[in-house]
């Protein structure tokens, strides 16, 4: 890399960053930009793989970055976390402490870093640029960084006493404010978390902080609002926040939160109640239902029923995947009504509630379901009870080709079919006279289909054996006589 020295600072500078990353970025990527824009997840990985070039090298990141004083401080910043990342020891330590003249999130992050170092004299060293670069960093800096200090809890060489009592003592001094409510909005769960955790024991306003958190994407986040609602609130406070906790995006929360406001007997409970009966979470819903059994002897099927009688409501929705789970035979009606009606995802709800009214899966469910091809439907048949195996007669079983079902859903049939016994599936189709073209071709597949199940094996007892081998030896059947052969061949063999 001698010939670089002859180019101007930035762009020697550049390209021996460009140099280090070789492995890391394309020859059309800007190693420097690449480096600014790595998530702090990322930044880890880049450093673990630096370190695992074990083979002794000069480090000519370090000497450029004090030679060439006229390069950006973007890069400067780039060159010295590369340095930083150094598998010696003595480079990591001098690239840290110069970091403390080149405030930057990817210093700052090196050093960072550095405070899980394996060396102690490196650890100590890092501990104390860290210090230094948080008070010269700009804010938006600081918050690029903190996720590393929210991982770094779990290192294993980190100094947990400093950790804890001066970063994280750092971070909820009054001083910090700006920092701490930029961290509250951090796009990274984690990070969150850890700043809320602080900002609820400092904030001045600690009832709107929870009422914001309560809000949070992340259910950890809500959740520790919610918690500590519940255990450092006022009356007045858990009074007013709860009832917002029951649409926070976690049904976690939800649930809990009406079951504080349950303890507490609040004012319109039984209305907090019956609209949990519609929460979009299963676990909620059954805990409104349970209450509403327990409080108003009221089941909350009727509630669901009701909504979901015409004209729709809004939440018939909600109110049909309730019923799924809960229907009884009168339901039926209604699901099969509605089927036609709804998409592909509350056709699931539908099928799913008829499949439960009747105990099992009927052959007009059957039916229906065989047209929604899909992996949900295909295994919520598969669980169901065989109830169509009893109404699948073989008038049934011939209509299936002509009588409304689909290519798709006679398919569906000759997946389900060898969940037959395999000698009464036999006895169905030799029972089986098809009248009509279309009948005898599909007869036909599902003969073939049959010879193919049965090299599998099936206990045939002997008198069933010789019932089966006379009646096809004396053609009381509508096979073609080719294939009855291959039939009677594999009853004899069975």
């Amino acid at each position: 890399m001698s010939e670089q020295h002859s180019a101007t600072p930035e762009a020697a500078l550049h390209a021996l960053v460009k140099w280090t990353l070789r492995g890391f970025v394309d020859d059309d990527v800007d190693a420097v930009r690449w480096l600014q824009a790595l998530p702090p997840r990322t930044l880890f990985d880049v450093d673990e793989r630096l370190r695992s070039w074990w083979a002794p090298r000069q480090n000519e990141l370090l000497s450029s970055v004090q030679i060439y004083q006229g390069a950006s401080l973007e890069v400067r910043a780039a060159a010295l976390f590369l340095a930083g990342c150094d598998g010696n020891g003595h480079t990591r330590e001098a690239a840290l402490r110069t970091m403390r003249s080149v405030p930057s999130h990817l210093t700052l992050s090196c050093a960072l870093l550095r405070c899980n170092d394996w060396v102690a004299e490196v650890r100590a060293v890092a501990q104390e640029v860290v210090l230094s670069l948080l008070g010269q960093c700009a804010v938006h800096h600081v918050l690029a960084a903190w996720p590393i200090v929210v991982r770094l809890r779990n290192a294993q060489r980190i100094d947990r006493a400093w950790l804890q009592d001066t970063l994280f003592g750092w971070l909820a001094s009054p001083s910090r404010q700006q920092v701490l409510e930029g961290l509250l909005g951090h796009p990274d769960a984690r990070t969150r978390l850890a700043a809320y955790a602080i900002a609820l024991q400092t904030h001045q306003d600690r009832a709107a902080l929870r009422a914001h958190a309560l809000g949070d994407s992340d259910p950890h986040v809500s959740y520790q609002a919610l918690t500590d609602l519940l255990r450092h609130g006022t009356p007045m406070d858990i009074d007013r926040l709860c009832p917002l906790a029951l649409s926070a995006p976690s049904a976690r929360v939800r649930g809990a939160a009406l079951r504080a406001l349950v303890e507490r007997e609040v004012a319109g409970l039984d209305a907090h109640i019956e609209a949990a009966a519609f929460d979009r979470s299963r676990g909620v819903r059954r805990l409104a239902a349970w209450l509403l059994q327990q409080r108003q002897a009221r089941p909350a099927i009727a509630l669901w029923r009701q909504e979901l009688q015409p004209p729709g409501r809004g939440r018939w929705r909600e109110a049909l995947a309730a019923l799924a789970d809960h229907a009884e035979a009168e339901d039926v009606p209604a699901l099969r009504a509605r089927l036609p009606q709804v998409s592909a995802r509350h056709q699931r709800n539908c099928l799913r509630g008829w499949v439960r009214a009747e105990g099992g899966a009927g052959l007009a469910l059957l039916r229906v379901a065989l047209e929604m091809p899909g992996r949900t439907v295909n295994a919520m048949l598969d669980s169901a009870n065989a109830l169509w195996v009893a109404e699948l007669d073989p008038p049934r079983l011939l209509a299936f080709c002509h009588d409304g079902p689909s290519p798709v859903a006679c398919v569906g049939l000759l997946r389900l079919l060898p969940r037959l016994p395999l000698w009464q599936h036999l006895d169905l189709l030799l029972d089986a006279m098809p009248q009509r073209e279309d009948e005898r071709a599909w007869h036909l597949q599902l003969a073939h289909d049959w010879l193919r199940r049965s090299e599998q094996y099936s206990p045939l007892g002997p008198a069933r054996r010789q019932a089966l081998v006379s009646r096809l030896e004396a053609g009381r059947h509508a096979l073609p006589e080719a294939v009855a052969a291959q039939v009677l061949l594999a009853v004899r063999q069975a």
